[in-house]
């Protein structure tokens, strides 16, 4: 399963940087910002209603009802799990129907006891991450860690190797969330890339299944920039196993190359915006519009992100 598929890896694959940003962009820095801003403002949501508040407690009680004994080694990272922000997430996104939301919890139970996506060994995954193809850099308006991926630095053809680490990625970017935070931003830049890069509609399902079932209400926002002549055709085929709310969620960011249009934007009926209108321009690195100047270097990012989200990895209550 090859996320960002590609005939062969580009050449800047072998530096593990960008390319050099433009002098006037001041010094460069290979620190991500990690830790938010002081100045988020995360959206609120409308108190449970009576009826809502009986099925939180019904899913809590089922899952009591079936969680591993306090003696197993996985116990504690299970009853973190196992918090009220995770039913609400999972009732929100079957829309609150008990049973359904209950089938959905049970099999990622099921699902996280054999996988251990939290304690996936960051040895094993960071031959994913040299090139920085994924990586966390700043924090939204809203205080959601912004996961950027870039299809064009491709460097692995080890299809397993390559799911988990999405997965190590979504787990990280959960432990990098402030407080009053349940979902991430994701910028896609698909600045270089050939239809080589384009990832095909199978790994794309098996991506939007992980996400989708499995970290339902993760997804806040999605940007796409400059989105290429094929991502119509993927983007088409794909659409169908997409909820419609998750949909709605992929923004096309204004290019001033294209003169603010967008073909995939237009033939998707997917809003158009200016990314600065979400992130703010300390928060977005310079390559987006923003004034934060940072290169990727695999020692620095690797480092600063297990300081900051646990080495080997760190249990957590989930919000």
């Amino acid at each position: 399963m090859n996320v960002f598929r590609q005939k062969s890896a580009p050449k800047e694959n072998n530096l593990h940087t960008k390319e050099a940003p433009a002098d006037d962009r001041g010094p460069v820095t290979h620190q991500p910002i990690l830790t938010p801003p002081a100045d988020y403002s995360p959206p609120s949501r409308p108190a449970l209603d009576d009826s809502q508040k009986e099925k939180v407690d019904k899913l809590r009680a089922a899952m009591q009802a079936i969680m591993l004994p306090e003696d197993h080694e996985y116990y504690p990272n299970e009853k973190g799990f196992l918090t009220d922000g995770t039913f609400n997430r999972y009732l929100r996104a079957r829309k609150w129907d008990f049973e359904a939301a209950k089938t959905m919890l049970e099999n990622t139970v099921k699902w996280r006891r054999d996988y251990r996506p939290d304690q996936l060994d960051p040895d094993y995954i960071r031959p994913e991450a040299e090139t920085g193809k994924m990586y966390y850099d700043g924090f939204d308006k809203a205080g959601r860690p912004i996961w950027i991926m870039r299809p064009r630095l491709q460097n692995s053809k080890d299809n397993e190797r390559q799911v988990k680490h999405i997965v190590y990625c979504l787990e990280r970017g959960i432990r990098l969330m402030p407080a009053k935070v349940e979902n991430i931003a994701i910028i896609v830049d698909f600045k270089d890339s050939a239809y080589a890069h384009n990832p095909s509609v199978g790994t794309c399902k098996k991506f939007l299944d992980i996400l989708s079932n499995h970290y339902p209400e993760r997804l806040g926002i999605a940007f796409v920039v400059k989105s290429p002549w094929f991502f119509f055709t993927t983007f088409k085929l794909i659409s169908p196993f997409m909820d419609p709310v998750t949909k709605a969620k992929i923004k096309f960011v204004y290019d001033k190359e294209k003169g603010g249009k967008d073909d995939a934007a237009t033939k998707t009926n997917n809003e158009m915006v200016h990314i600065e209108d979400y992130i703010s321009t300390d928060q977005l690195e310079c390559e987006y519009g923003g004034n934060y100047n940072f290169s990727y270097n695999i020692n620095d990012y690797w480092n600063a992100l297990l300081e900051r989200t646990g080495n080997p990895y760190k249990v957590i209550d989930y919000m």
